[in-house]
């Protein structure tokens, strides 16, 4: 019953696979598990017979020796079902690891590399996969030794009572069976339903979980109505979907509890004629009602199997199409037989626009769709083999991905931060690993007042020293005003997704981060989009300076930052337009259009006058811009 710990197992990617893996791999469990319910189901079974047996015994001879072979039956029945009742824990093993080898190796497969699965299924769907399918697969396993068990337990009885009046018998052990391929063909039409149910729910669980990491913009864009119409559509699709699963599944329990009922009363019906004609004793009689009330038990645990056997082979399907993803990086493409990349001085080509961004330079990419400039940035540092990206002209394919992750750092355009102390967050994978605290120092640490904060894992404790590279990444991002936000500093706890930092906060400790590995090749993308304009001032300064010779790629378009970097390319039409300092840029209508749209409507005109003035008052104009965007404050921390 202990944590699994190593690397998980190899689990298959199909559905089929991964059903035969979780049995296979749990057979002892399962074996146990069914012979010890088979016991406790074989013994309660046999009660009703012992206790008749009791009857019939006082009915004719009173009250004597007689009745004790009857009464320590019962009571060895009694002590085997007591002591049968083990099982519980053996149910509840096979129920943790039917739930958790398979999601330990989905979680490996997803969070080692990116993989193709976020094109296709959305985030809140993998995360009900985690929390929901897998549970369902654990489910299943842990309920096959009770079906099992009351299988047998049935057969058994069958046996009995064909012994004790054969047309009573074979009623039940012809009925019952008939009574379960019945109940069988409901199973396909309600696992369709369940599928489509599950679908719906994913979806309305990624919109939910989509809300809320982006809950201050949706009120910020006033988008809360939007939203509100675009959940209850997804709500009622839900509903629909429920009540369509909810026919099958309504005649289901119907068969289930009526089926039983049915059985007793025309066997209780049956055996009190035979009784009254002298076919049957009155202790066979009580022990024939008690096998019928007994079969209610194993068709419930037969019925619910199919249920959960539904359920898990949907919950199977949705973890084997998140377990087929494959990764976007892979090493299969490696020379080792390439020329050596020299990181400090190396080019960079996207080879789906031909842009190239040369080393030693800080050098910004502006288009008037971002999205472009972004990908352009994003592709540079390899994150898709699909995409072609050459490194010195090298194929980057052809270069280990890990060399690449060492020595090329991509800041995104969301700040993604973790939970975890500020310390931990800026230094990422170098930083020290978090110890594992014990279940008693959990406990404890919930009781005593004040501590509900606290994380599950905790840092080592002590004297922590100074990094100094940390102080000057956050000099650099212009983020010390954090270390004063933070209970504790660099020490401080910071909340999961940063959500304890505002927006600019955020961004700022993003930056940081991506300065602090000091990398020979820094991607930022907006990396100042949610600052005013005096802080961008300052960390475009601080950036020049500290990224001066190093290679640094920024996709903005905020004059502040373009007018410190060595050189600034732009983008039109999914190609290069021009390549220059930000201030002969400017001269290109369109890319002043670009860089000034924040100006409004007049900005067209504005340039359209600066390319019809002599080149001084163009100088003049442009200066002017610059200087009201370096001193407009109205640009507020978002």
């Amino acid at each position: 019953m202990r944590e699994p710990q190593g690397e998980p197992g190899q689990v298959p990617t199909s559905a089929r696979g991964i059903m035969r893996y979780v049995f296979t791999k749990n057979w002892a469990l399962l074996l146990l598990g069914t012979t010890v319910a088979s016991i406790n189901f074989v013994a309660t079974a046999l009660l009703p017979w012992s206790i008749g047996t009791m009857l019939d015994a006082g009915l004719e001879r009173g009250v004597t020796g007689a009745l004790w072979p009857g009464i320590l039956i019962t009571l060895g029945l009694i002590a085997v079902v007591a002591i049968s009742a083990i099982n519980e824990p053996i149910i509840v093993m096979l129920w943790l690891h039917g739930a958790w080898d398979p999601i330990r190796r989905l979680l490996r497969r997803l969070f080692g590399r990116r993989t193709d699965v976020s094109r296709d299924v959305p985030s809140g769907d993998i995360v009900a996969t985690v929390t929901t399918d897998a549970d369902k697969i654990g489910g299943l396993i842990a309920f096959i030794p009770d079906a099992l068990g009351s299988a047998i337990a049935f057969i058994v009885v069958a046996v009995l009572m064909v012994r004790t009046s054969v047309p009573l018998g074979l009623f039940v052990a012809i009925g019952m069976p008939l009574l379960l391929v019945g109940i069988a063909q409901i199973v396909e039409p309600l696992q369709k339903k369940l599928a489509v149910r599950r679908e719906e729910q994913g979806k309305l669980t990624a919109l939910a979980s989509d809300a809320v990491v982006g809950l201050r913009v949706l009120r910020g864009v006033g988008g809360e109505d939007v939203y509100n119409q675009k959940y209850q559509r997804q709500s009622d699709h839900v509903m629909d979907a429920g009540i369509k699963a909810a026919t099958p599944m309504a005649l289901l329990n119907a068969i289930q509890t009526a089926g039983p009922a049915l059985f007793t009363a025309l066997v209780v019906g049956g055996g009190l004629l035979m009784t009254y004609r002298g076919a049957l004793t009155p202790g066979e009689l009580f022990t024939f009602y008690g096998y019928t009330a007994f079969l209610a038990m194993p068709i419930s645990a037969i019925t619910q199997a199919i249920q959960m056997g539904t359920r898990g082979w949907v919950g199977a399907k949705k973890i084997s199409r998140i377990m087929a993803a494959e990764p976007l990086v892979s090493d299969e493409g490696v020379d080792p037989d390439r020329p050596a990349i020299d990181w400090a001085t190396a080019s960079l080509t996207d080879g789906a626009t031909g842009v190239t961004v040369f080393g030693g330079k800080i050098t910004a990419l502006v288009d008037a769709d971002p999205g472009v400039s972004s990908g352009i940035a994003t592709r540079l540092t390899r994150v898709d083999d699909a995409d072609m990206t050459y490194i010195d002209g090298v194929d980057a394919r052809a270069i280990p991905a890990k060399e690449i992750r060492e020595h090329v750092v991509l800041s995104g355009a969301v700040a993604e931060l973790f939970t975890g102390t500020l310390r931990s967050g800026l230094l990422g994978p170098d930083a020290t690993p978090i110890e594992a605290r014990t279940v008693y120092e959990q406990v404890a640490d919930v009781k005593r007042p004040g501590s509900e904060g606290r994380a599950l894992f905790s840092e080592p404790v002590g004297e922590r020293p100074v990094d100094p590279s940390l102080r000057r990444a956050l000099a650099v991002a212009d983020a010390h005003d954090v270390l004063a936000s933070v209970e504790g500093g660099l020490d401080g706890q910071i909340a999961e997704r940063g959500r304890s930092l505002s927006g600019g906060q955020r961004q700022r400790v993003a930056l940081a981060r991506a300065l602090a590995h000091q990398p020979e090749v820094a991607v930022l993308i907006e990396p100042t989009s949610a600052v005013d304009s005096h802080t961008e001032a300052r960390i475009a300064a601080h950036l020049a300076s500290a990224r001066e010779g190093k290679t640094t790629v920024v996709v903005t378009t905020s004059p502040l930052v373009l007018d410190r970097c060595d050189e600034v390319i732009f983008i039109r039409d999914g190609h290069e337009a021009a390549r220059g300092p930000h201030r002969t840029l400017l001269h290109d209508p369109a890319y002043y259009k670009v860089v000034h749209r924040e100006v409004g409507v007049n900005s067209a005109l504005e340039a359209h006058a600066a390319s019809q003035a002599s080149p001084a008052a163009r100088k003049d104009t442009l200066d002017e811009h610059t200087h009201s965007n370096q001193t407009d404050g109205g640009k507020e921390e978002k």
